[in-house]
């Protein structure tokens, strides 16, 4: 029921769903569903895992954990049984007795934001290694699904660390029931889990088939390149260490870095209108979600696929100009929008007005150009990408 909010090419599809279903169909992935209570978003992870686990709805829920300041890490990945102390046959060391959730391959962190910032900490270490720890011991789950809800920030909520929303691949809002779908609602005579049983199941070859049938999606060499020029866009900073905005700290666009620089205030330079550079993690989830989609809809993971996912895998990982972003037609709320005008702009000008310095580049890359030259022919182009990238790049080769 849910709004066809997300266009790539010509098909239009629910954007909280299909990137809900792009997550299941890969792996060591995390999907972010943010939007207010009651729309939908635990609801939905528990009915695709009902579907890919081929499980009940109810087996489903118990694998959840939900956000809250007292629950412990005991409570969410294992406890030691205190049995085993007084046991004839405890003479080496103890075993942990994992819980569920740490054992699943489908694993949903409810209500995120409701953790404090130190319990946060252990799933940023989840996400990181994949594999939890304990008491001197692992879990190693296997190759698994991450998702997570947030709602907005409330009295209850705890800001979300940067280093854990950066391990998080894909950042979704979740919208209320419109009006054709509370109509819909309304109509509705039977209860969720009676519905959820008539789901299609997939067994568990098919399930753990998925990650290789996305793999057989190859990325056009336009979407290659212009996700290496997207994360450099966000990226380069004439004024910061080795060029890498994401190694700023106090100083910082937003706070007079860009002061007196000739690339501020061009609409066409996305450098100074974000806070933060993009990690390599960002490259790496553009790749795999652009296969995601180009299978499930399936047609090529070309760059209509990567213009309709890329916005959503950056803008929670960015921190826009506020003078900028509250500007109509955004009105300091429509951020995904704006980041998605940046990242349009950015492919737009990999596509067009890059192509002769591409073409220079890569033809002194491969000898057919000395180095000299295409220095020399790249200097005159007024690109950051060029005199921060390319130019340094052949520099080194001489």
């Amino acid at each position: 029921m849910g709004r066809k909010d997300l266009s790539v090419g010509k098909q239009r599809v629910n954007a909280l769903l299909f990137f809900s279903l792009a997550n299941a169909c890969l792996r060591g992935r995390c999907v972010l569903l943010y939007g207010g209570m009651g729309a939908n978003k635990t609801t939905l992870v528990n009915l695709l895992g009902s579907s890919f686990l081929s499980m009940d709805l109810d087996e489903v829920e118990d694998l959840m954990v939900t956000g809250h300041p007292e629950q412990t890490e005991e409570k969410i990945v294992g406890f030691l049984d205190p049995r085993q102390w007084t046991s004839a046959d405890a003479a080496g060391s103890t075993q942990v007795l994992w819980t569920a959730w740490a054992q699943s391959n489908w694993k949903l962190i409810n209500e995120i934001n409701r953790f404090p910032s130190g319990k946060q900490n252990l799933f940023l270490e989840i996400l990181q290694k994949r594999k939890i720890s304990y008491a001197g011991q692992i879990c190693q789950p296997g190759d698994t699904c991450y998702f997570a809800t947030m709602n907005p920030e409330f009295s209850a909520t705890y800001p979300m660390d940067e280093a854990l929303l950066d391990r998080i691949s894909a950042c979704v809002p979740a919208a209320q029931p419109d009006f054709l779908a509370g109509l819909l609602l309304s109509e509705r005579k039977q209860e969720v889990r009676d519905l959820a049983s008539m789901l299609p199941r997939l067994t568990s070859q098919e399930f753990s088939s998925l990650p290789e049938n996305v793999a057989e999606k190859s990325l056009t060499s336009q979407v290659e390149l212009a996700i290496l020029c997207l994360v450099r866009d966000f990226t380069l900073c004439e004024r910061a260490p080795s060029f890498d905005k994401t190694q700023l700290s106090g100083a910082k666009p937003s706070l007079g870095l860009c002061s007196g620089c000739h690339y501020h205030n061009n609409p066409e330079a996305i450098c100074w209108q974000v806070d933060e550079g993009l990690s390599d993690r960002v490259r790496q989830d553009l790749r795999a979600f652009c296969r995601a989609f180009a299978y499930l809809l399936d047609r090529d993971a070309d760059l209509p696929v990567l213009k309709a996912i890329a916005p959503y895998i950056i803008w929670h990982r960015t921190t826009p100009l506020r003078s900028v972003l509250e500007r109509p037609p955004y009105f300091g709320a429509g951020k995904l929008a704006y980041v998605a005008e940046l990242v349009e702009k950015s492919i737009n000008r990999t596509m067009n007005e890059r192509a002769e310095i591409n073409l220079i580049f890569s033809r002194a890359v491969d000898g057919e150009l000395e180095a000299a030259q295409a220095i020399e022919e790249l200097s005159t182009f007024d690109d950051p990408i060029a005199r921060l990238d390319f130019i340094p790049t052949l520099e080194q080769m001489r």
